[in-house]
């Protein structure tokens, strides 16, 4: 019961370790795939970004969902690999499933230190964004259908 007790506070306390919710985005600079820079002011908002690793058997899970809602949405989702491990080639080899997704690969910063910026300690972790670019919505590990469906909505999307 002791460890059980122990989980749950630890579960609780994991979103406070992140980025919170109202807060701007971190400075980052990264590129997509076009070798375009990517950063918190020109990326498209509203919009949502996800950390994953390619290892990581939950997002392997989540990804059809989460592509799913960003083919019925339009809303841009840009996926950040935190394992220093996946290179661009095996990135890109991932993402080939997931068309709609906006791999950023490693430019001025490398992916795994923009997880660091976000105290991103796991993965999945998914955050919804705003027209402003502030968060709106913190998912430690996998992100429902629904509460994303949601946390889209708090961030301004007009849903179909």
């Amino acid at each position: 019961m002791r460890f059980y007790k122990a989980i749950l506070l630890g579960l609780a306390l994991l979103p406070a370790l992140a980025v919170n919710l109202g807060d701007p985005l971190p400075p980052f600079s990264l590129v997509d795939p076009k070798g375009q820079e990517v950063t918190p002011a020109t990326m498209k908002k509203p919009a949502v970004i996800v950390f994953w690793a390619s290892w990581c058997p939950v997002c392997r899970a989540e990804f059809p969902t989460l592509h799913k809602v960003a083919e019925e949405t339009g809303v841009p989702f840009y996926v950040i690999s935190r394992e220093p491990k996946d290179t661009r080639e095996v990135v890109l080899a991932y993402m080939k499933d997931y068309p709609r997704f906006i791999p950023l690969l490693a430019g001025k910063d490398k992916p795994h230190e923009v997880a660091g910026r976000f105290r991103v300690t796991g993965q999945p972790w998914t955050f919804v964004v705003d027209g402003e670019g502030r968060v709106v919505a913190l998912f430690a590990g996998r992100a429902g259908r629904e509460a994303l469906l949601d946390a889209l909505l708090l961030g301004g999307v007009d849903l179909p």
